[in-house]
């Protein structure tokens, strides 16, 4: 289970038995880290354990008795505490310059309802200045389909590394899924074809739960179908040309060149299903770090002057190569969005194009090109799998349409004072 940095702050539970189990979930023959006593202390009292301290390492057993005592009610306790549990964390994107409408009273009235639409973080940025930036932008919580767009950006930068070709057929990386093995006509998808979900690939694969259509319904090219397969395989792909874990990828190709302050290599999880060999990555990310990979998309590719990934490669990532035009409208977001391009959505909103990435929960990244508004929005639905558990138990999504009109909010307000100023001699 990952911890936090660094390792010599860490509190830790070492514990007797397996209780219960999943990625990132503690089983009770692992760890469970806390970012600092009280913490840990919050929890011990909460399950009734004796608490000893040695150096910076706390031990306790759990007695089968008091396993025996735990409910399921208990159980989701621990993952609510343990998913709440923070880290003294560095300050993020406090570096950023301030816009001249940082915290602008017109921008705190129309960002006051946002905690009440379960808007648990909310940064807004426009041309790398800090316009807004509230709540818990520290806490590394699970990108959920976000990952997707993430990944969108490292295979720019490994197809410029000369790593992969956009033309690479499935058959031709020798790439197969080991329990449902791909006809001769799916191993014709390509990467492309994986990037804009259109692989035609329709088999069992971790992280969906929404109908898919009939296995060989389509060919590789045909269909856009929003598949969850093509998008877990470019994961495995990507590890295997690249020659190390997701997550040293992102440290290396993203993290440092952004000066991402709270990822670390460990922030990326794994899991899989029955039914197919395919793992899903999981990428645990903060608000703040992920600013910075909006930034960047808005930028063509440049982060504070530095260029990591081609302004080409961002607007082909970012053109819709799916829309309502080639496919049925229903099949973008329930027909939120208006197209999809490389593992990008695209909306039009009051006759302006915008780029999305949108992950399960409410965790947005919305950006006008046009403007270079970038408005990210989080919902901490767990720091680890228990804990999103229970968010699927008793929680709800962030209001999607009050996010967006958010933005379109902001975003007119933004250009009449910049016209205004304009007409000021």
């Amino acid at each position: 289970m990952r911890g936090y940095d660094p390792p010599n702050d860490l509190i830790s539970v070492y514990l007797g038995q397996p209780v219960l189990s999943g990625k990132r979930t503690p089983t009770f023959s692992e760890s469970i880290h806390f970012s600092n006593e009280r913490s840990f202390r919050g929890f011990c009292l909460s399950m009734s354990i004796p608490v000893s301290m040695k150096a910076q390492t706390v031990k306790t057993q759990f007695s089968h008795s008091i396993l025996n005592r735990m409910t399921i009610c208990s159980a989701w306790s621990l993952g609510l505490m343990l998913g709440c549990a923070t880290s003294v964390a560095p300050p993020g994107i406090e570096e950023l310059p301030r816009s001249p409408y940082w915290n602008a009273p017109e921008v705190l009235e129309l960002t006051r309802h946002a905690e009440e639409h379960r808007s648990d973080a909310l940064i807004i940025v426009q041309d790398e200045q800090l316009i807004y930036r509230a709540g818990q932008t520290v806490e590394k919580i699970n990108t959920h389909s976000v990952r997707k767009s993430i990944m969108a950006v490292l295979y720019g930068i490994a197809i410029e590394k000369g790593l992969l070709n956009l033309g690479d057929t499935l058959e031709g990386l020798g790439y197969d899924d080991l329990e449902t093995p791909l006809t001769s006509i799916e191993k014709q998808a390509t990467i492309r074809d994986l990037l804009t979900s259109r692989s035609g690939i329709y088999i069992d694969a971790s992280g969906q739960n929404w109908q898919r259509p009939q296995r060989h319904s389509s060919k590789p090219g045909e269909s856009f179908f929003y598949n969850n397969w093509g998008f877990n395989a470019l994961g495995e792909i990507l590890e295997r040309k690249a020659g190390m874990p997701l997550g040293e990828i992102i440290v290396e190709w993203l993290a440092k060149p952004l000066g991402m302050q709270h990822f670390t290599g460990n922030d990326v999880d794994w899991d899989n299903i029955d039914g197919s060999s395919v793992k899903q990555y999981v990428i645990y990310m903060s608000a703040d770090d992920l600013t910075r990979v909006a930034l960047l998309v808005a930028n063509d590719g440049v982060y504070q002057g530095k260029r990591l990934v081609s302004a080409n490669w961002i607007r082909e990532m970012t053109t819709a190569h799916s829309s309502a035009e080639t496919d049925a409208k229903k099949l973008f977001g329930g027909g939120f969005f208006d197209g999809y391009g490389y593992l990008w959505w695209t909306r039009y909103q009051h006759g302006r194009r915008l780029i999305c990435a949108d992950g399960w929960g409410g965790q947005y990244i919305i950006i006008d090109p046009e403007t270079r508004l970038v408005l990210i929005n989080r919902r901490n639905t767990g720091t680890h799998l228990l804990a999103q558990g229970w968010f699927l138990w008793r929680g709800e999504e962030t209001d999607r349409p009050y996010i967006y009109q958010l933005f379109e909010n902001i975003n007119q307000l933004l250009r009449a004072k910049e016209a205004s100023s304009a007409s000021v001699p």
